[in-house]
């Protein structure tokens, strides 16, 4: 791919030729390829607007026979991306861009990306109760029977007594953290139900909320702020126990790899290292590649995904297509070739679903005030129609894709180790 926002050519990258974009419209020919579902990345280079400008700019693509979709861009980047998902069997279409409070500055470049099938079983590695509904609850929902999860910390840090889910609840901290754990704990186990994945498919580890990247990254051994017997007192498969009274970087190993030997996935989702920023979230997806170098068994293919992005974040409202990170935000660059994007579509019931996949998690479902929603709106610049007093993920995350960078297990251990001791 070349031209606005371009990035090293990706896995599974096919070639395409286009027409020259006249009037936002061209046609675009790719390799005849009945039986594959690909994807389409459009990159837009935009003129920049003025700091005073309200509202946010917007692109409709329209494909004949295909509904119009609308992508939210965000208000002052110039180097933008979208993603759509191309009908098998297609090997030429027409597209028309139509842009709303932005314009081009070039003609946009398209490239396409050949979609990896996704086989069970599959592993969900989440860093934190919710990690997982909001990354992939549509992805995990449509494979119900061979998922299983596991999620590495009860997610129990509090900032505050009024940071309480229940007001009044506990008078002191250490009570109100342990409580958080309890409640967090239970959506673990109990949200992934919603999807008929019981609760022996799901495990909780015990990482120390917030110690993830110190305990993993730099083998800091951690005390459990919940205790171990607490946290996995739920746990249908048990974990290698912990030699002391701290938790240590090889205990998190050992309990990744037991269930990668004992679960032998073929598929794995994990934290995206080259685009989330947040420590817990890079220290699980490092934690896993250091189980599976020395684990018995290898996936064929590595899914990753992002919660969180540096200086952004998912724009605009709702059942939009998935937004697609602009290649600049990467916090570092840690796999050649790149992974391939990987869309999996939710009907608008199955986004539907993914929203009370979300209001089931605690630290989503609480209500927002008037201030508090007159901020955010102001942040975000839109106001939203559908659960407006919620949790600003549930713009985000519930979108008819979701979107994943694909690489396979083998690339995805050698990038991580060939820069860590631990390995």
């Amino acid at each position: 791919m070349t031209g606005p926002g371009a990035t090293e050519e990706a896995a599974n990258e096919q070639p395409i030729t286009a027409t020259d974009w006249q009037h936002h419209a061209a046609t675009l020919t790719l390799p005849a390829d009945p039986a594959q579902t690909r994807l389409i990345e459009i990159s837009l280079a935009l003129a920049p607007r003025s700091r005073w400008r309200r509202g946010l700019p917007s692109v409709t693509l329209t494909a004949a026979g295909q509904a119009p979709l609308t992508y939210s861009l965000e208000a002052r980047r110039r180097d933008q991306r979208i993603a759509w998902r191309l009908p098998p069997c297609t090997n030429e279409v027409t597209l028309n861009l139509a842009l709303s409070g932005a314009r081009l500055t070039v003609a946009p470049q398209a490239s396409c990306h050949a979609q990896p099938a996704i086989e069970g079983p599959i592993l969900i590695v989440a860093p934190h109760p919710d990690d997982a509904e909001i990354a992939a609850g549509g992805i995990y929902t449509d494979h119900a029977e061979s998922v299983h999860l596991v999620t590495l910390s009860c997610g129990e840090q509090l900032k505050g007594l009024k940071r309480q889910y229940l007001s009044g609840l506990d008078d002191d901290l250490d009570s109100a953290v342990r409580r958080k754990a309890e409640w967090r704990r239970w959506n673990v186990f109990a949200t992934p139900l919603l999807s008929g994945i019981p609760p022996e498919r799901s495990t909780l580890v015990g990482v120390p909320d917030g110690a993830g990247w110190a305990l993993v990254h730099d083998g800091i051994a951690q005390r459990p702020a919940i205790a171990l017997s607490e946290a996995r007192r739920f746990n249908h498969l048990a974990l290698p126990p912990i030699r002391g009274e701290r938790l240590e970087r090889d205990d998190v190993v050992a309990a990744l790899r037991q269930l990668i030997d004992t679960l032998q996935p073929v598929t794995l989702l994990v934290t995206d290292p080259e685009f989330d920023p947040h420590p817990d979230h890079r220290a699980a997806s490092l934690a896993l590649a250091l189980a599976l170098d020395g684990s018995r068994h290898r996936p064929r293919t590595v899914l990753l995904y992002a919660n969180h992005y540096r200086e952004a974040f998912p724009p605009g409202p709702a059942f939009q297509p998935a937004w697609m990170p602009p290649a600049e935000i990467a916090i570092e660059r840690l796999f050649t070739p790149a992974p391939t994007p990987l869309a999996w579509p939710l009907s608008t019931e199955m986004q539907k679903h993914k929203a009370l996949l979300l209001d089931a998690m605690s630290d989503l479902s609480p209500r927002a005030g008037w201030p508090q929603r007159r901020r955010r709106a102001r942040r975000a610049s839109f106001v939203p129609t559908f659960a407006r007093e919620r949790d600003p993920y549930f713009q985000a995350a519930i979108r008819s894709t979701e979107l994943f960078r694909a690489l396979p297990c083998d690339a995805f251990v050698a990038a991580w180790c060939g820069r860590n001791d631990a390995c």
